[in-house]
C-alpha cells in the first residue's frame, strides 16, 4: 500500500512538473516573439538566457562599452520603458557585455 502511495505521489509530481515546464516554455517563446517585434532599423532586440528573460540590444553601429553603458543607463532611468520591459516578462537588459538587472 505504501508503495502505491509513493508511486502515486511521484506520478502527480511528474505531471505538475510537466505542466510547469510547458508554461515556462510558452512564456519564454512569448518573450522571444516580443523582442523580435520590437526590432527595427535602429536596433535589434533578442531574448537570451535559459528562459529568455534577458533582453539583448544590438545596434547597427555596434556600440562600444561607453555607448552600451549610456544606452542601459538611459533605459533603466526611464520608468515607462522599464514598466514595458517588465510587462513583457524580461528581468534584465544587456548591451554588449554590460548587463543590468531591472528593479
Amino acid at each position: 500500500m505504501r508503495t502505491f502511495l509513493i508511486l502515486g505521489g511521484l506520478g502527480v509530481a511528474t505531471i505538475a512538473g510537466g505542466i510547469q515546464l510547458r508554461v515556462a516554455l510558452k512564456a519564454s517563446e512569448a518573450r522571444a516573439a516580443t523582442a523580435a517585434e520590437w526590432s527595427g532599423e535602429a536596433a535589434q532586440f533578442v531574448s537570451i538566457g535559459l528562459t529568455n528573460k534577458t533582453l539583448l540590444i544590438a545596434t547597427p553601429d555596434a556600440l562600444d562599452v561607453v555607448g552600451c553603458d549610456a544606452l542601459i543607463d538611459n533605459t533603466v532611468t526611464d520608468q515607462k520603458i522599464v514598466v514595458q520591459i517588465h510587462a513583457a516578462g524580461f528581468a534584465a537588459i544587456q548591451c554588449g557585455c554590460r548587463k543590468k538587472e531591472l528593479e
